[in-house]
């Protein structure tokens, strides 16, 4: 979706921006965050809310060029790049996922065996979703939609059935952390394919230009960041439970 193109008023303008504006800085706030807050979990964990860190770290970088490149295209000086959005999920999507699996009490052989099967599905999803972004049809759009939520729904159903048998496994001081995690993981991922469908369905390319900019901000601070947090909150209390346990 050409931005230049696109007739927003001062309101649509500066809430499309202020949102990106909120974004970077929220991903470098958990950035520091979490780089710092790793040193307050065991060994065994520090790798995943490392993992949160270089996500944000990542995430921040990319929402810098997109509101660069959302300012210029404003001014008329070039086109929004959308591909910057993908490239950020194209890195960090699979990283989500490993940093869940690495939180968890699996064995390395099915660790090893989930990641196999999600890194693939999560670059599938985020590959066939940017030729219908930047469709110049309907008909392309939905069907690389279509595409795209094949992998969507595989993501999901491998990762619920794996958190529901897992819950039961943990310690019970963990478990409702992961039952909010599965929830936040549905909730949040949903917003993307949702977001995606606005310019498909809305006559008025301007609202759907900030629907669809600010639907993706807010799925991606609460996928990354507020994700993250949860992830470092069920190794912080995995620690002091193991530590617990060495004391005992």
């Amino acid at each position: 979706m050409d931005v230049t193109l696109l007739e927003l008023t001062p309101f649509q303008s500066d809430l499309v921006g202020g949102f990106f504006s909120l974004t970077f800085a929220v991903f470098l706030g958990s950035a520091l965050f979490f780089f710092l807050g790793r040193r307050e979990v065991a060994p065994r964990y520090r790798m995943a809310v490392t993992i949160s860190g270089v996500i944000v770290t990542i995430a921040a970088y990319h929402y810098w060029r997109i509101l660069g490149s959302f300012e210029a295209a404003s001014m008329g000086e070039s086109l929004f790049n959308e591909a910057y959005r993908y490239v950020d999920w194209i890195i960090t999507v699979p990283l989500l996922l490993t940093e869940l699996v690495l939180v968890l009490s699996i064995d390395p052989a099915r660790r090893r065996s989930l990641l196999q099967r999600l890194v693939p599905y999560s670059f599938l999803m985020i590959a066939l979703g940017f030729p219908g972004e930047v469709a110049a049809t309907t008909s392309t759009a939905v069907i690389f939609w279509a595409l795209s939520m094949v992998f969507f729904v595989l993501i999901l159903v491998t990762l619920f059935g794996e958190l529901s048998r897992q819950i039961a496994a943990e310690p019970p001081a963990v478990q409702s952390t992961l039952r909010a995690l599965r929830v936040v993981l549905l909730v949040t991922w949903s917003f993307y394919p949702i977001a995606y469908l606005f310019p498909l369905l809305l006559a008025d390319a301007a609202t759907a230009f900030v629907l669809l900019n600010v639907g993706y901000a807010v799925a991606d601070i609460t996928a990354k960041a507020g994700y993250g947090l949860l992830i470092h909150h069920v190794a912080t209390v995995k620690t002091e439970l193991d530590e617990a346990v060495i004391v005992g």
